[in-house]
């Protein structure tokens, strides 16, 4: 059975001093921890690459995506990414589409997706530790999605 799916993230990808949850939700649910440990430890390994810094902040929200996106790859049918990064969403979906090989250009779209979904309900859970993420991100493994 596949999913039309909503994501959401609690918690920016580009502050630093916080942890970012991002979330999957619509008849399936799955969500993705990123401490803010591992996303400074990556932010910088990125600038040492020379990307710029709000490429690199892009990029680290971009791999949270592949990720989680990855984690549920056969249930997905349509998937919905609210807008986290304005002005960024081609960018954002590029990378999805070089790293998820799977996944298909009329897939993913993006769309303001308010505080009454699911997937927001989950990833402010995740981020307020009211509930345990499926996956804690490591600085290799965010890396490696970047």
């Amino acid at each position: 059975m596949t999913h039309h799916i909503e994501v959401d993230q609690s918690g920016r990808t580009d502050r630093f001093n916080e942890d970012t949850a991002l979330a999957l939700s619509d008849g399936i649910q799955h969500a993705i921890l990123l401490s803010a440990a591992v996303k400074r430890a990556c932010y910088h390994k990125l600038r040492e690459r020379n990307l710029p810094k709000p490429v690199a902040a892009v990029r680290l929200f971009s791999a949270g995506l592949v990720i989680l996106l990855n984690a549920r790859a056969r249930e997905l049918d349509s998937i919905c990414i609210d807008p986290e990064f304005p002005g960024w969403e081609g960018e954002i979906a590029r990378h999805l589409f070089r790293r998820l090989k799977w996944l298909r250009k009329d897939q993913v779209y993006f769309a303001q997706i308010g505080k009454e979904s699911r997937a927001h309900d989950l990833a402010w859970g995740t981020f307020r530790r009211k509930r345990e993420p499926d996956k804690r991100v490591s600085v290799v493994e965010l890396l490696k999605a970047c």
